[in-house]
């Protein structure tokens, strides 16, 4: 059998155990799941305030859309990746709570500090250091739910919090956009200093400012085991990545090949179907192509993550691997969907299947938390969590361009739609092979991390 140091866990540490042990989560960990989950909406409010405010800066400090579209998108995605990992290693070296905790100071500054800024330049920084303090959110918040529930209640709390952030954005909005709506028409009651500030310079400060009670908050957290951080006498686990990696890479390149894999085909409809529905369809145009594909959209994102427990509930067999097995089974009936797009001849059909690749997707995404925490060591598990984000990003931002190049190659009319297809088919397929292969390896790791 493995030995525990080849893992990463250092000898005696009875983390996963004494979680295992436990039947039932106590209410201090309903308790913390519910700060977490705060702490994610208001990440989600600063991230978004971004974009509401986007005309004022526009008008303002004289940005253009060039540059908009630089800070809505490499802004965040480039610095987000750049720092999950280096985060992941921080809160794996010296404790969730503490990283989290700094991530959430560092966000909240940032957000104030775009209120002050007067070129694209100081906005872009500041937006930058928002996007490095939200990269903590999945690996750190993913990484410390085992170390308050069970595993018998552990996919419990993951959907929950999974739930939470995808509608997290939507929420943002509409309270960002209730800060400004209050501001505009209370503007002349703000205290002087407020009063000779544009509306959304006041708003930017006004979301920020809840940082340090929600700080303040997370240090109320009890947490049941040490959540990572090394104790004394302790084998350094944060060097340890490199030799799991190595002795356990079957099961990292099957789990993330296939999170990459089944990344593609929602990068490529996202960036590419409202282009594509006009080129081939009649009398259809951008902006009712936003609006049928956003309710195919929202109907596939709240079905999948019903989907996710059901089939976890479902599912009989080897609790470890009801994840697992339930993800496969949903990337291997995404592939029909996916097919039958070559065939549509109404668009309701071409959205119909959409809709469907949503729900699969968001169900198997819904899963992978769980998978992942599963197979990471304690002492590794928010570096771990780390590559899940940024294997996303990367094929999220691959596929747009794999599109295109293969769009020019084909019918001019229906050309990037199958192109779209030509992409995801074939990604939907490995996803569910890598799954497949997945099984004994992880398996394997499993028992390994165990001891």
């Amino acid at each position: 059998m493995t030995s525990l140091a080849s893992t990463g866990v250092p000898p005696g540490n009875d983390t996963g155990r004494a979680t295992t042990a436990a039947e039932k989560a106590p209410a201090s960990a309903w308790y913390a799941l519910a700060i977490l989950i705060g702490t994610t909406l208001f990440a989600f409010v600063d991230r978004q305030i971004i974009n509401l405010i986007a005309p004022s800066l526009q008008s303002d400090l004289g940005i253009s859309d060039l540059q908009l579209g630089m800070l809505q998108g490499i802004g965040f995605a480039f610095f987000a990746s750049l720092a999950a990992y280096p985060i992941g290693w921080l809160s794996d070296r010296y404790g969730r709570r503490l990283v989290l905790g700094c991530c959430i100071m560092v966000w909240s500054i940032s957000t104030a500090a775009c209120a002050f800024q007067t070129s694209f330049a100081g906005i872009f920084a500041a937006a930058a250091g928002i996007a490095i303090g939200e990269a903590a959110l999945t690996p750190v918040i993913f990484s410390m739910l085992p170390d308050l529930f069970p595993e018998r209640q552990r996919n419990t709390a993951n959907f929950i919090f999974f739930a939470v952030a995808l509608l997290g954005a939507a929420l943002g909005l509409a309270l960002g956009g209730v800060t400004l709506d209050l501001l505009a028409k209370n503007h002349d009651a703000l205290p002087a200093f407020f009063a000779s500030m544009e509306s959304w310079r006041v708003a930017l400060i006004i979301v920020a400012a809840p940082g340090p009670l929600f700080v303040l908050l997370l240090t109320t957290i009890r947490m049941t085991s040490n959540s990572g951080k090394i104790t004394a006498g302790a084998e350094p686990a944060f060097d340890k990545i490199v030799p799991f990696l190595r002795e356990h890479w079957r099961t990292i390149a099957c789990i993330y090949g296939a999170i990459f894999a089944y990344s593609l085909p929602l990068g490529a409809v996202g960036a590419w179907l409202p282009v594509a529905m006009p080129r081939a369809f009649e009398g259809i145009d951008a902006s009712s192509v936003g609006v049928q594909l956003g309710i195919a959209m929202g109907i596939g994102s709240i079905t999948g993550l019903i989907m996710a427990p059901i089939g976890i509930k479902l599912l009989r067999g080897d609790p470890d691997l009801k994840p697992l097995r339930t993800a496969r089974f949903y990337l291997t009936v995404a592939i029909l969907p996916t097919f039958l797009i070559l065939f549509a001849w109404e668009p309701w059909q071409i959205y119909a299947a959409v809709g469907v690749q949503v729900a699969l997707l968001l169900a198997t995404g819904a899963l992978m938390p769980g998978v992942l925490q599963q197979l990471s060591p304690p002492h590794l598990r928010s570096r771990l969590l780390s590559l899940l984000g940024i294997a996303a990003a990367i094929s999220g931002g691959l596929a747009p361009m794999m599109v295109g190049a293969m769009s020019g190659l084909l019918d001019p009319n229906r050309g990037l739609i199958t192109a779209m297809v030509i992409v995801g088919l074939p990604a939907w397929i490995v996803a569910a092979i890598l799954m497949s292969m997945a099984r004994r390896p992880l398996i394997k790791t499993i028992a390994a991390i165990r001891g």
